[in-house]
């Protein structure tokens, strides 16, 4: 009876440490496009190039982008390494692009000029993971105003791509977050291929 009670104890111990590791600590957090094998590239209407630049970051928090409430108390917070959310969703949304089959090139390379420069502001951009007795919840949500310019003509189209999403798992990972987050990024990057479309080396809205 005595070696249950230590066992029984012990494992206490251990959830209660589990449940406050890591309060105030910053983690990193990969943004990545999550696009599957299944997933067959787009072929645009014309082959354009099209190039990406850092994104601007308007949110007013702008270190982390996600937070997680221990079950005992305290929060730990998430970013990107770095720390610039601005660079790691331009470059998400290029991937994507690219894994998409359009022509991506490297901003101001000057000896394959992009027929498309592609710009957002951040205005959301967050992940709340909060703990409870048995599991973790967690809601992410996103809003990124994106222009594209056409250096044909001058001309511009703009969009605000958003998305939300929640999950609840038992154990808590905090690739959970990640995940969470770059699938809903997925979502609203889908939206910009279906809403748009290549015209005479340009982009332009359906």
């Amino acid at each position: 009876m005595r070696r249950r009670l230590v066992r029984v104890a012990c494992g206490l111990g251990l959830l209660a440490l589990v449940g406050c590791a890591g309060k105030g600590e910053i983690l990193p957090i990969q943004i990545q496009p999550g696009l599957s094998a299944a997933v067959k590239p787009a072929q645009p209407g014309e082959s354009l190039r099209v190039t990406v630049t850092t994104f601007e970051d308007l949110r007013q928090d702008k270190n982390r982008l996600a937070t997680r409430t221990h079950l005992w108390g305290g929060e730990s917070y998430f970013n990107v390494p770095g720390g610039l959310p601005g660079e790691a969703t331009a470059q998400v949304l290029a991937d994507y692009l690219a894994a998409k089959g359009w022509q991506v090139v490297k901003p101001g390379a000057p000896d394959d000029p992009a027929d498309v420069i592609l710009s957002g502001k951040i205005q959301e951009v967050a992940v709340d993971a909060k703990s409870g007795v048995g599991s973790t919840k967690m809601t992410t949500k996103t809003k990124v105003a994106v222009q594209a310019r056409n250096t044909a003509d001058g001309s511009l189209v703009r969009m605000t791509l958003g998305g939300a999403g929640s999950d609840r798992v038992f154990w808590f990972n905090p690739e959970d977050a990640q995940t969470l987050l770059n699938e809903v990024f997925t979502e609203s990057f889908e939206k910009l291929l279906q809403d748009t479309k290549a015209e005479h080396r340009t982009l332009r809205l359906k």
